[in-house]
């Protein structure tokens, strides 16, 4: 690595995740590694067979899922440097784009993630409502016509770049300008990141109860599981650690069951019924090629 860059927009690290730090999503974890790691590990080999290599992939999901955590994972396992792009904080400064995808061009094998496209990259007139009167996760800024097309030329500029692994994401598919996504040359393939499922947030339970130094014996990690449909992994990360300040304040040397059962009627799940089954409408929906190698 050549070097680090501490900023707002877009920094250079050595990645640090892997797929055992992120709950659950086995399904998406097998796609990333044929996807974006694969290309990577073996370019040598699939240029020489002939096989077209995907242009860029596209990450798609509720947020809360670990949608970053993933892109640094495929970095780390790929075993080169994660160049990070805030989307919704690099939109409208052309400079700061232009500078983080030079960077990404020079540090080259790299994976480059690109976070937020439905904010850098709209589709024009689209609707962001789930059920009636609930727009839960629209962007509250989108780029305008000028920064769109720009962005559009700069991720071209990278298809020039070979082990630049031009990676992005966004939370609804359907709402990012088809320009980035239908081209061949651009997103030309998608990951889904579902609404996590019972064994996905037993996953996920699992992964951070073990930072619960005094859990309680009487904690069942499986009812947990059960009642925390709709919950992504934030809400996960909310439910311990208020179950942990409940046990406190109410004097527990444990955090039991019932601290648990006492956050959970504190936490309402960011994901609601209608955009459960949105999510599974929007991509059973989409073209299924775009999701093969």
């Amino acid at each position: 690595m050549h070097k680090t860059l501490e900023k707002i927009y877009y920094e250079v690290r050595e990645p640090q995740i892997d797929f055992d730090d992120i709950g659950g999503l086995w399904d998406a974890k097998k796609k990333v590694d044929e996807l974006i790691v694969f290309p990577l590990l073996k370019d040598k080999e699939i240029s020489k067979s002939g096989l077209e290599k995907p242009k860029g992939v596209l990450l798609w999901g509720p947020l809360g899922v670990g949608m970053t955590m993933l892109a640094e994972a495929s970095a780390k396992r790929a075993k080169v440097p994660f160049v990070y792009v805030s989307g919704q904080e690099v939109l409208g400064k052309k400079t700061a784009l232009k500078e983080a995808i030079d960077t990404a061009i020079e540090e080259k094998p790299c994976v480059l993630y690109i976070s937020d496209c439905d904010w850098i990259c709209p589709r024009p007139n689209c609707s962001y409502e789930w059920k009636r009167g609930n727009f839960r996760g629209k962007p509250p800024t989108f780029a305008d016509d000028d920064f769109r097309t720009f962005f559009i030329r700069e991720i071209d500029r990278v298809q020039e770049f070979d082990e630049v692994r031009l990676v992005g994401g966004c939370y609804r598919v359907d709402v990012v300008d088809q320009a980035i996504i239908k081209e061949k040359k651009r997103f030309n393939r998608k990951i889904f990141l579902h609404p996590p499922e019972y064994e996905d947030r037993l996953d996920m339970l699992k992964i951070y109860l073990k930072k619960v130094k005094n859990l309680g014996k009487d904690v069942d990690i499986k009812i947990l599981a059960q009642k925390t449909r709709g919950y992504v992994g934030w809400d996960i990360e909310s439910l311990y650690k208020k179950a942990v300040l409940f046990s406190i304040m109410d004097g527990k040397k444990s955090v039991d069951m019932k601290s648990f059962e006492k956050a959970l009627k504190d936490i309402e799940p960011w994901l609601s019924e209608d955009m459960i089954i949105g999510y599974y409408d929007i991509y059973n929906k989409d073209c299924p090629h775009h999701y093969t190698f």
